[in-house]
């Protein structure tokens, strides 16, 4: 394993058996299972030797990820999924309509916008429908239809243990609103109603306990404060979080709307 190449953000033990392995750019999180290792989002593809890197720091052997869940289908949260399904022999979950992102046929995936050439397509193992549950030991990972940043975003509600205690963590599967802008929208023939089921999607989450965000961008969760918080043996627990999390990309949404008109 390089262990020169270390992420930007020190990987940690967030709570119990959820790990960050991620760094600045975008979120990857681990979850610790009687059955292996549960991974959500691979990062880009250049972040791989990285990832091994921070999950060897935390004594996570990368060779025991048993299931690699993706949030949506954007290449920034699958570009490792093929060379760590190689390594581990995991099976990977994605949304159903986001299938068809990673395997080639929608030109979705922002590869071109993010100028990252091209990326080998493949199906996943298993097409997620909107409130499938998984288990995984004790672990139950609930998922949610959040479209709007793709058709296939899914919002996910683990229960994270850490000895008698049991807590939710969530992720919101897609809260950017880059994709959901005029110039993307129109120069993919997409249609307009994305931001509606954008907004529908936050509105339906609001009625959801989490004691826990986890940002699928390190910038939506402030996952650089809970590293310091938790460096400093404070806790990271704020039932608050979730709401604000969700009023944030309403009001991001709200923003880009007022404008897009007032151009």
């Amino acid at each position: 394993m390089n262990n020169s190449i270390k992420s930007d953000i020190k990987a940690f033990k967030m709570f119990g058996n959820l790990y960050f392995v991620g760094s600045t750019a975008v979120s990857v999180h681990i979850i610790e299972t009687e059955e292996g290792l549960v991974m959500i989002d691979t990062g880009y593809p250049d972040m791989y030797e990285q990832i091994l890197d921070s999950m060897n720091d935390l004594n996570l052997d990368p060779a025991k990820i048993c299931a690699i869940f993706h949030s949506h289908g954007h290449i920034d949260h699958f570009g490792c999924t093929l060379r760590l399904k190689a390594l581990s022999g995991a099976k990977t979950y994605i949304g159903r309509p986001d299938n068809d992102i990673v395997n080639g046929k929608l030109d979705l995936s922002w590869t071109k916008e993010l100028e990252l050439g091209s990326f080998e397509p493949f199906d996943c193992d298993v097409l997620i429908d909107d409130g499938d549950v998984f288990t995984f030991g004790k672990t139950k990972i609930r998922c949610v239809y959040t479209p709007g940043h793709t058709d296939g975003v899914v919002s996910f509600f683990v229960n994270i243990e850490d000895g008698d205690e049991s807590i939710i963590a969530a992720m919101h599967g897609g809260a950017g609103i880059n994709s959901m802008t005029r110039e993307f929208l129109d120069a993919y023939g997409l249609s307009y109603d994305c931001r509606d089921k954008f907004r529908k999607g936050l509105h339906a989450l609001k009625n959801e306990q989490v004691d826990l965000v986890m940002g699928n961008h390190p910038q939506q969760n402030d996952t650089e404060d809970k590293l310091q918080k938790v460096l400093n043996n404070q806790s990271i627990i704020d039932p608050s979080e979730w709401q604000k999390v969700l009023l944030m990309a309403e009001n991001n949404l709200d923003k880009m709307i007022n404008d897009e008109m007032n151009k």
